[in-house]
């Protein structure tokens, strides 16, 4: 499903000759919670702009000087043949709207402008193109998980790449130092550094030891290196901490949010009982009317530290 906030977040272009006609479009889209808008009053850049931005929809005035929209279709068809763009045209001839049809537009919009029906227009179009573009892009999807399942794990690791890439550069080399010096390669590396020095040290390759034994500058290198890593290793489980802490708290969102659905969902369905005349077996769990009381965290929090003296208290009383 292609939620609301997906469509605000479509690309669009507003390609127009009149900077009036573009100030009143982008004001139309702005005023209705559209975030991502470009627009150019010169139809000759349409096609470098979509081949570097791969708008999601493109508002196209049929009347403009040099090369009118339908040249300016004809351009976007030689730049993805398979892959045609969602085109909103706009236009005040009637003749033009069939023509505009037939050389690949999908929907058009008629000169002056109606609020309304721009923004119908405008959200149908890119509803219909993201649907499109998300079944395209998971095609290949495993048939055996849900939709659900598949885009809460898309979700995860959008969540994970963004956090990755909000990173400072100082988070990434303690990152990437961690990653390394817990590698195989790192190990490898050691095993012939100490080989080698070792080897050279011992007088038998033909050159003077720069550190006989017991090695004292290998020992002070190696404990260097290991006060770095170590640092390094703080600094990492500092931002693992960190991610962790964040996960924890959209978990415990999440949890209490479920908690609080399922209690008004029991809350529903015990009025429509008592609504039709059905009563519950006593003896079951469902007559539990402590199932459809609203769970209070503090108070769950209190629960345990109390449960948790009392266990220790009872522990020193044993003892």
């Amino acid at each position: 499903m292609i939620s609301s906030s997906d469509i605000l977040r479509g690309k669009i272009l507003i390609v127009d000759d009149q900077k009036a006609n573009i100030v009143l479009l982008e004001r139309m889209l702005l005023g209705a919670g559209y975030t991502s808008i470009a627009s150019t009053i010169d139809p000759h850049k349409v096609s470098e702009l979509y081949r570097d931005n791969r708008y999601d929809l493109i508002l196209l005035d049929i009347h403009m000087p040099g090369m009118d929209g339908f040249q300016v279709m004809e351009s976007l068809k030689k730049i993805e043949p398979g892959h045609y763009p969602s085109v909103l045209v706009i236009t005040a001839e009637p003749g033009h709207k069939l023509r505009a049809l037939q050389a690949g537009a999908r929907d058009f919009v008629d000169k002056p402008f109606e609020l309304v029906e721009v923004l119908a227009r405008v959200h149908n179009m890119l509803e219909v193109h993201l649907l499109q573009q998300d079944i395209a892009d998971h095609k290949e999807d495993n048939p055996a998980l849900s939709n659900v399942i598949q885009k809460n794990i898309r979700k995860i690791i959008q969540i994970r790449l963004k956090s990755a890439r909000e990173q400072g550069l100082q988070d990434r080399i303690a990152n990437g130092m961690t990653t390394f010096s817990g590698s195989m390669p790192f190990f490898y590396l050691h095993v012939v550094w100490f080989c080698v020095w070792i080897l050279l040290n011992t007088g038998r390759v033909g050159m003077p030891p720069f550190d006989p034994y017991p090695y004292g500058l290998l020992t002070m290198i190696v404990s260097l290196e290991a006060i770095f890593l170590s640092t390094f290793v703080l600094l990492s489980q500092n931002l693992f901490g960190k991610e962790a802490e964040r996960l924890t708290d959209l978990g415990l969102q999440t949890s209490l949010l479920t908690e609080h659905e399922l209690t008004r969902v029991l809350q529903m369905l015990r009025a429509i009982q008592d609504k039709i005349g059905i009563q519950n077996d006593k003896d079951v769990d469902l007559a539990d009317a402590d199932l459809e009381m609203e769970t209070k965290l503090e108070d769950v929090l209190s629960e345990i530290e109390r449960l948790k003296l009392r266990e220790k208290g009872s522990q020193r009383h044993g003892r």
